[in-house]
Protein backbone atom coordinates (compact mmCIF):
# COMPACT_ATOMS: atom_id res chain seq x y z
CA UNK A 1 0.00 0.00 0.00
CA UNK A 2 1.52 3.42 -1.13
CA UNK A 3 0.55 6.44 1.25
CA UNK A 4 1.13 10.12 0.32
CA UNK A 5 3.03 12.29 2.92
CA UNK A 6 -0.05 14.57 3.02
CA UNK A 7 -2.18 11.40 3.58
CA UNK A 8 -3.70 11.19 6.72
CA UNK A 9 -6.28 8.66 6.55
CA UNK A 10 -6.06 5.45 8.46
CA UNK A 11 -6.39 1.58 7.45
CA UNK A 12 -9.37 0.33 8.98
CA UNK A 13 -7.41 -2.53 10.33
CA UNK A 14 -5.22 -0.44 12.53
CA UNK A 15 -5.86 0.08 15.94
CA UNK A 16 -5.19 3.06 18.26
CA UNK A 17 -1.84 1.76 19.13
CA UNK A 18 -0.71 1.46 15.75
CA UNK A 19 -1.28 5.55 15.31
CA UNK A 20 1.19 6.21 17.51
CA UNK A 21 4.10 3.85 16.19
CA UNK A 22 2.97 0.84 19.25
CA UNK A 23 0.56 -1.28 17.61
CA UNK A 24 0.98 -3.64 20.96
CA UNK A 25 -0.97 -1.27 22.84
CA UNK A 26 -4.89 -1.93 23.01
CA UNK A 27 -7.73 1.19 22.48
CA UNK A 28 -8.12 1.09 25.76
CA UNK A 29 -4.76 2.07 27.05
CA UNK A 30 -4.56 4.75 24.61
CA UNK A 31 -8.02 6.11 25.15
CA UNK A 32 -6.46 6.05 29.64
CA UNK A 33 -3.67 7.98 28.24
CA UNK A 34 -5.19 10.58 26.65
CA UNK A 35 -7.61 10.62 29.57
CA UNK A 36 -4.60 11.22 31.48
CA UNK A 37 -3.22 13.87 29.27
CA UNK A 38 -6.72 15.89 29.14
CA UNK A 39 -6.87 15.94 33.19
CA UNK A 40 -3.09 17.21 33.51
CA UNK A 41 -4.00 20.18 31.14
CA UNK A 42 -6.90 20.92 33.47
CA UNK A 43 -9.22 19.37 30.57
CA UNK A 44 -12.45 17.34 30.55
CA UNK A 45 -11.31 13.45 30.55
CA UNK A 46 -14.65 12.73 28.51
CA UNK A 47 -13.61 14.23 25.47
CA UNK A 48 -11.17 11.50 24.88
CA UNK A 49 -12.77 8.89 22.84
CA UNK A 50 -13.78 11.59 20.38
CA UNK A 51 -9.90 12.72 20.53
CA UNK A 52 -9.44 9.01 19.18
CA UNK A 53 -12.16 8.62 17.48
CA UNK A 54 -11.06 11.93 15.52
CA UNK A 55 -7.33 10.78 15.12
CA UNK A 56 -8.68 7.50 13.39
CA UNK A 57 -10.53 9.51 11.15
CA UNK A 58 -7.52 11.61 10.40
CA UNK A 59 -7.70 14.66 12.16
CA UNK A 60 -4.25 16.26 11.92
CA UNK A 61 -4.87 18.12 15.73
CA UNK A 62 -6.17 14.42 17.25
CA UNK A 63 -2.87 13.21 15.31
CA UNK A 64 -0.87 15.95 17.33
CA UNK A 65 -2.37 15.06 20.87
CA UNK A 66 -1.84 11.07 20.65
CA UNK A 67 1.07 11.68 19.59
CA UNK A 68 2.73 13.66 22.73
CA UNK A 69 0.67 11.20 25.58
CA UNK A 70 2.41 9.21 27.78
CA UNK A 71 1.88 5.58 26.77
CA UNK A 72 3.68 2.75 28.94
CA UNK A 73 6.39 0.53 28.00
CA UNK A 74 6.83 -2.07 25.45
CA UNK A 75 5.74 -5.36 26.64
CA UNK A 76 6.65 -7.59 23.80
CA UNK A 77 10.17 -8.17 22.75
CA UNK A 78 11.25 -5.46 20.24
CA UNK A 79 12.47 -6.22 16.50
CA UNK A 80 15.90 -5.59 16.24
CA UNK A 81 18.28 -7.16 14.21
CA UNK A 82 21.59 -8.73 15.30
CA UNK A 83 24.47 -6.84 15.77
CA UNK A 84 28.50 -7.99 16.35
CA UNK A 85 30.23 -6.63 19.17
CA UNK A 86 33.18 -7.63 17.83
CA UNK A 87 35.88 -5.77 15.08
CA UNK A 88 38.15 -7.84 12.62
CA UNK A 89 41.56 -8.42 13.62
CA UNK A 90 43.93 -5.42 12.88
CA UNK A 91 47.63 -5.72 12.26
CA UNK A 92 49.88 -4.29 14.44
CA UNK A 93 53.07 -2.58 13.47
CA UNK A 94 55.54 -0.14 14.22
CA UNK A 95 55.32 3.50 12.29
CA UNK A 96 58.47 4.30 10.59
CA UNK A 97 59.41 7.46 12.13
CA UNK A 98 59.77 6.36 15.47
CA UNK A 99 62.17 3.31 13.81
CA UNK A 100 64.09 6.21 12.14
CA UNK A 101 64.26 7.81 15.55
CA UNK A 102 65.41 5.02 17.66
CA UNK A 103 68.26 3.90 15.14
CA UNK A 104 69.69 7.44 15.02
CA UNK A 105 69.79 7.30 18.51
CA UNK A 106 72.36 5.25 18.48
Amino acid sequence: MTTLPNDHTVRNDMNCGALIGRADLSDDVVIEAVKNRLAAHARSSEDAESIVNAAMAGDAQAMSILRTIQVPAPTVRLAMPAQTLTRERQRRGFPVPVIRFSWNRG
